[in-house]
């Protein structure tokens, strides 16, 4: 018996370790809930009560701990028993509460949107959070409101903040058979032009980053155009809303990672190598615009027969996204095409004025009024 009971502690104590360990990575970046010693321990209680001890019996009668089962199902188990007690207990403790985290947050994008004028406010929370939360982190600030009072006093933090709140990973021929399907799409288009005397085209990318998707699309009118590109007016707009990223795309250099998709021919062609960067040439550069523009202002590129916004959506809440889709319909030529990122899809209404010419791909075209 007494080899049972110390069996029991062993497991309750490891369990009890392990809970612990992922309750406070769990709480690491939860700057909107209470995580003060009390409520951590009212949560570590209820996880451990919600994980009970488990014993497994084999055919010849050996009693096996944690020790010799799988850790992994336990992290699991504690994995669930976290988030309920994240909820349960962090949102709602049994102290009097001394800030409103919710209010101090929203008054932290108000004064975003008020310094910057950008609207962060339909962006989706959770992410925003998460987001905000790595910088306070890395500063080592306690709350929201810390971080409220470093903007006021430093606005100079504002450039380090829109570096993690924009993340700008990309590549040029990112998703590859997205471009497969993009390079059809201009050939015809520039067949249709050519057929109707039309010698002009024009494209935004709407939340360009360091400059891959445009560069993309210079690189490929220029090829399909070839000679005839100097009887060509080609309109490539590039957008964004991250100073620091537009001043990297207009320099163009990149790692060899970013070009790892592009054939050597084509690097060779449109590229220049010098110090362990490859940077796009001129001829490509002058074929794209990189302006500042904000997705969430009245803002507007017109007139295209393209419009690339991909990977963007995943920042934005139904109701903006909602917003931004109408304002590349109207953006659009008639019959323009409109393409998102893989994981993003059209909503709502925006399927009746969009119609699928590549669903995979998620590439859309406007329909007709």
């Amino acid at each position: 018996m007494s080899l049972l009971i110390k069996m029991a502690d062993q497991l309750k104590n490891i369990i009890e370790d392990i809970a612990r360990d992922f309750l406070n990575s769990a709480l690491t970046l939860r700057y909107d809930i209470c995580t003060c010693a009390i409520c951590k321990n009212d949560m570590l209680a209820h996880i451990l009560s919600h994980v009970p001890a488990k014993y497994v019996t084999t055919e010849q009668g050996a009693l096996h701990t944690i020790m010799q089962q799988t850790r992994a199902e336990h992290q699991a188990e504690v994995a669930r028993a976290i988030l309920q007690a994240i909820e349960l207990i962090g949102k709602n403790p049994r102290h009097k509460i001394k800030e409103d985290k919710n209010q101090t947050f929203n008054l932290l994008l108000e004064k975003i949107h008020e310094d910057r004028n950008i609207d962060f406010r339909h962006y989706h929370q959770d992410l925003l959070r998460r987001r905000v939360a790595v910088r306070i982190k890395t500063l080592g600030l306690p709350s929201y409101s810390e971080y409220l009072r470093l903007l006021i006093n430093s606005p100079e933090e504002y450039d380090r903040l829109f570096e993690v709140l924009c993340i700008n990973v990309s590549e040029f021929l990112r998703d590859t058979d997205v471009w497969v399907q993009m390079r059809k799409l201009f050939e015809a288009d520039i067949r249709h032009k050519k057929s109707n005397h039309e010698r002009s085209i024009r494209v935004w990318s709407a939340g360009c980053a360091n400059g891959e998707e445009p560069y993309t699309i210079a690189i490929l009118l220029r090829e399909i155009l070839g000679t005839e590109l100097s009887g060509f007016s080609v309109e490539i707009i590039a957008t964004d809303v991250d100073k620091k990223a537009m001043e990297a795309a207009k320099k163009g250099q990149y790692e060899k990672n970013s070009i790892k998709n592009l054939e050597k021919s084509i690097v060779d062609k449109h590229f220049c190598c010098s110090g362990g960067l490859y940077e796009v040439n001129d001829q490509i550069k002058k074929m794209v615009s990189i302006k500042y523009l904000n997705l969430t202002s009245n803002d507007l590129v017109t007139g295209c027969d393209f419009v690339l916004c991909r990977n963007v959506f995943i920042y934005f809440d139904r109701s903006l996204q909602e917003q931004l889709l109408m304002k590349y319909y109207n953006g659009l030529k008639p019959n323009g095409y409109l393409t998102m990122g893989k994981s993003e899809t059209l909503i709502r209404e925006a399927t009746q004025i969009f119609e699928p010419i590549d669903v995979e791909n998620r590439i859309y075209r406007k329909k007709a009024a």
